[in-house]
């Protein structure tokens, strides 16, 4: 890195200058959610090779929202919740005197959130240096509730975190009476609007899909932090058999993303200014280029279509503005990569193949590095912070996404020292403003008459198809949502037969809408 020059960065910019992962799969004997957050801090604060204590300089802890801790959420890892300032808890753990203390809302978005906050705070010189950290337990939290074995995991220290980010539930009670909450029934409803966008029969878009993941999991295979460190081929990922159900028609198991890991990373940020004094190698600098987020339409149920992403087009097209570059002249690429409709949308949105040989994630991707809840982009970014510190002067660029391809966020990030006045975070309240009031369809909560299928799932049990959920259009063009009847027959005809732009009959129960194919 000789010919690079850092003597033009300015005090005041935002650099990223340590990082760690952890995968933990001892099962009942891990880590719980602080410790595992503990763990991979101190790893992380050790990755700045500081030659002055860094500790006594952190003066802001930030850490991801848990799933666990998810609002209104109704389940047993909610109800044994036991941190109520997870911040505090975390810098009295490794004995920090941190005077701020920030906790993200619920979305996988949360960490380049966290960033842009962190860097902006940091470029207008209210903090100088902050750990950020994110994760999940849950191998641990399930598997010793399905052993009947205790859990007491908690810590009060007292106080109150400031919260960042958007708080608003996902999806509206209509929505969720018909069965869009789980993501593992509304990303499939994407995928088949996909599918109908690219003429593809189930058989095609399964194969593609396969092909698709098969890469991701190849770099899984590879990767010492990966939960499932295997390589899959594109048939094994595609076929249908005891070991990889049908989730949610047309994804089988192994195209669903993993949540239940024990991973967790940690990353420290601070001012070009702190890290001089703390003697940080230079080597070991990250610059943030650029970060910008953006929601789509709120509401899936709202959505223009199912095959775009006016906010990932937004999105992304703003961090590539600020950083002055294009898509071209990166070197690293991850797209969020919960299912894969959201990694095909993405693709679609920046003109992207399936075989780019830069690859399209640097972990392997949440189905087979693993999905440690809202804080899987963690691991993207520190990932593609070591890959960049070994390749002096390029370029990567990481996605978020958080609910149902709703919440979005991009950054870019580079070894090249940036020179000059750092402000990279997107203003992007205009292009906000333009996506939500973009005319949305008709809509009704009562439907009745004869209709056609603009997209569907068929979810599936273990024991077989158990819910068909339709967003369909009646003969007037107004948008409603339905299930079908739970009868075997309608649910086996479903699950063998294209439905795609099929026609029948919709009704309401007194509850919910009931979708009937004309056969």
């Amino acid at each position: 890195m000789t010919d690079i020059s850092y003597s033009n960065v300015n005090d005041n910019t935002p650099i990223l200058v340590g990082n760690s992962q952890l995968t933990d799969k001892r099962g009942i004997d891990g880590f719980n959610y602080l410790e595992i957050l503990q763990k991979v801090s101190k790893e992380a604060i050790l990755d700045c090779d500081a030659k002055i204590n860094l500790k006594e300089h952190i003066d802001t802890v930030a850490v991801i929202r848990f799933v666990a801790d998810t609002p209104h959420r109704d389940s047993a890892t909610s109800n044994l919740w036991g941190y109520p300032n997870m911040p505090r808890s975390l810098s009295n753990a490794l004995a920090l005197n941190a005077q701020n203390e920030i906790y993200t809302t619920t979305g996988g978005n949360s960490p380049q959130i966290a960033l842009n906050e962190l860097a902006n705070r940091i470029k207008d010189n209210q903090i100088e240096c902050a750990l950020l950290a994110g994760g999940e337990a849950l191998d641990t939290f399930v598997g010793r509730l399905k052993e009947g074995l205790e859990v007491n995991w908690e810590d009060n220290p007292g106080g109150e975190p400031e919260i960042i980010g958007k708080s608003t539930d996902g999806t509206n009670d209509h929505e969720k009476l018909h069965g869009l909450f789980d993501p593992s029934s509304v990303y499939p409803l994407f995928a088949n609007a996909l599918r109908n966008y690219y003429q593809q029969s189930i058989e095609e878009h399964m194969k593609v899909t396969g092909e698709l993941f098969e890469n991701f999991s190849k770099v899984a295979s590879k990767n010492k932090f990966a939960w499932f460190p295997t390589h899959r081929s594109a048939a094994e990922i595609a076929e249908v058999k005891p070991e990889n159900r049908m989730i949610g028609l047309p994804y089988t198991k192994y195209m669903n993303s993993i949540m239940r890991v024990n991973q967790s990373c940690a990353m420290v940020m601070m001012s070009a200014k702190k890290a001089r004094e703390l003697g940080i190698p230079e080597s070991k600098w990250i610059f943030i280029y650029s970060g910008s987020c953006v929601n789509d339409i709120w509401n899936v149920s709202d959505r223009t279509d199912y095959h775009s992403s006016p906010a990932i087009k937004g999105c992304t097209d703003a961090v590539f503005d600020l950083a002055n570059i294009s898509i071209n002249d990166l070197d690293f690429i991850d797209l969020y990569s919960c299912f894969p409709s959201a990694v095909q949308i993405a693709m679609k949105e920046l003109s992207l193949e399936k075989h780019d040989p830069r690859g399209l994630t640097v972990t392997g991707g949440l189905p087979y590095f693993g999905g440690p809840g809202n804080a899987y982009v963690m691991n993207s970014i520190a990932t593609m912070m070591n890959k960049l510190r070994s390749r002096p002067g390029k370029f990567g660029l990481a996605t978020a996404n958080g609910w149902y391809i709703t919440k979005h966020g991009a950054g870019i990030f580079s070894s090249m020292p940036f020179e000059g006045e750092w402000n990279q975070v997107a203003d992007t309240a205009h292009l906000q403003k333009k996506i939500d009031t973009t005319d949305k369809p008709l809509f009704t909560e009562t439907a009745t008459g004869s209709c056609s299928v603009e997209t569907y799932t068929v979810v599936h049990s273990r024991t077989g198809p158990n819910k068909g959920i339709i967003i369909g259009r009646l003969a007037d063009g107004t948008r409603f949502l339905a299930n079908s009847e739970r009868d075997s027959g309608t649910l086996e005809y479903m699950s063998q037969n294209d439905m795609l732009n099929r026609s029948g009959i919709v009704s309401n129960d007194g509850k919910r809408n009931i979708f009937k194919p004309n056969l």
